[in-house]
């Protein structure tokens, strides 16, 4: 049977009017449907549910649609005992707990002598999704928990932004560790008198001379404009290492480590979608894949 795999890596691509575009039309095919959630930000696989379920609600057929993530495709995997510094487990009991409704959600948040020390999203009493840990009310951590209730992900925070992530199995363990790492890049910009990077000066917009007119050191200094100039200008770009600990397999780049995982699911039979903007990087891993885009 033929299946259509929509893999998701950021949430800017799932808003695409493009994708759900794209998931609706592979429904209309006799094939199964699936979406996998393949994020780093391991919270983000409750925005998908939460946008899922509204397409839901104006096309029933996207009941049908099967979410995958990475927590349910590791979850017997063999993993690491995580330390107690690692896993940063909060006793809430004594704080003072406030409770809020937010976007048909409930959070609570604990308060330690009038500062946040944490906040529970759940979507009931029973059903809780994502713990925020805060220090110095600062956020420190990121629990996310599945369905039935386990902690699958933990994200360490520093000036805001995870820099080490824990995927977990069912008993717990560490099974992926995702490290966030900065290189530089260098960008090349075309910076010649034509260049759409240059503002327009609009003064000399409004001159008007013909090239009869012009001066022999007008006509140098136009000829000269006329030469691509190029600057470059070295930025910073982050990526992410990815290590195994069922096998301690390292992967230095997360899209060669999504393709180790679409090698679990992909037959001859699979039609794979990415989005466009991450196409370049999946190309070079897998050379004979056929990939669509949304």
């Amino acid at each position: 049977m033929q299946q259509f795999i929509f893999l998701l890596t950021s949430l800017n691509g799932m808003h695409k009017p493009n994708f759900s575009t794209q998931l609706l039309k592979a429904l209309q095919r006799d094939a199964q449907v699936s979406v996998l959630v393949a994020m780093v930000d391991f919270e983000s696989v409750w925005t998908v549910r939460q946008y899922l379920n509204q397409l839901a609600r104006k096309d029933q057929r996207i009941k049908q649609v099967r979410l995958l993530t990475l927590a349910e495709m590791f979850a017997d995997e063999p993993g690491l005992a995580l330390t107690a510094e690692e896993r940063h487990e909060m006793n809430l009991e004594n704080d003072e707990q406030r409770l809020f409704a937010d976007n048909q959600e409930q959070v609570k948040r604990y308060l330690d002598a009038g500062h946040m020390v944490a906040e529970l999203r759940q979507i009931d009493d029973e059903t809780p999704m994502v713990l925020r840990q805060y220090q110095a009310d600062q956020l420190a951590q990121v629990d996310t928990y599945g369905l039935d209730g386990q902690i699958v992900g933990i994200e360490k925070i520093e000036n805001e932004v995870a820099q080490t992530s824990y995927l977990l199995n069912r008993h717990g363990e560490a099974v992926l560790r995702f490290v966030r790492h900065e290189r530089p890049v260098e960008h090349i910009y075309n910076l010649s008198a034509t260049s759409a990077m240059l503002a327009t000066q609009f003064d000399d917009a409004k001159q008007v001379a013909s090239a009869a007119t012009l001066s022999k050191r007008q006509l140098e200094k136009a000829a000269s404009d006329a030469i691509d100039k190029t600057q470059v200008v070295t930025a910073t770009e982050a990526y992410y290492g990815v290590l195994a600990y069922s096998n301690y397999r390292r992967f230095n780049d997360v899209f060669a480590f999504y393709q180790a995982v679409l090698s679990r699911l992909l037959t001859p039979e699979t039609r794979l979608y990415v989005d466009l903007a991450v196409n370049a990087h999946f190309s070079p891993q897998m050379p004979n894949q056929l990939i669509f885009n949304y």
